[in-house]
């Protein structure tokens, strides 16, 4: 069985409007379908209006739905929001979404994209660039 990997925050936002519940619902959706996902818990990327926003990987990219419900879950799955297909709550491609698009992330460019207590993932997107640089240094 093939995983589809999916992001779900598990930040203050998030979890204050329902992404444990969600979590819960993916999860039981899923295995009555006996469908495997890969679920990834990052953080926000800052639209709280949008949150839980819940992010598929597809081929083309990260789709957006969002803010998602746990009474949603049934419809998104039978919309095949697995497969990056439209539904009410589809925002399209993550990186294409306006709010999204036009910001300058610094401190926070990783926050939101990956699971933060990946290392691998840390260092995919340029994490520890600068403590090697800094190791290999002269004293």
């Amino acid at each position: 069985m093939s995983l589809t990997r999916i992001y779900l925050p598990r930040e203050t936002t998030a979890l204050s409007v329902g992404a444990e519940q969600l979590l819960h619902q993916l999860q039981t959706e899923a295995s009555y379908r006996g469908l495997g996902l890969e679920i990834v818990r990052n953080g926000s990327r800052g639209a709280c209006w949008l949150e839980p926003l819940l992010e598929v990987e597809t081929p083309a990219g990260r789709i957006a739905y969002g803010p998602v419900q746990p009474e949603d879950v049934a419809s998104l799955f039978d919309a095949g929001f697995l497969q990056g297909e439209r539904h009410p709550l589809y925002l399209g491609l993550v990186d294409d979404i306006p709010y999204f698009k036009n910001q300058e992330r610094l401190t926070f460019a990783r926050c939101g994209v990956i699971d933060p207590l990946s290392v691998t993932a840390y260092k995919n997107l340029g994490g520890f660039q600068g403590l090697e640089r800094a190791l290999a240094m002269s004293g």
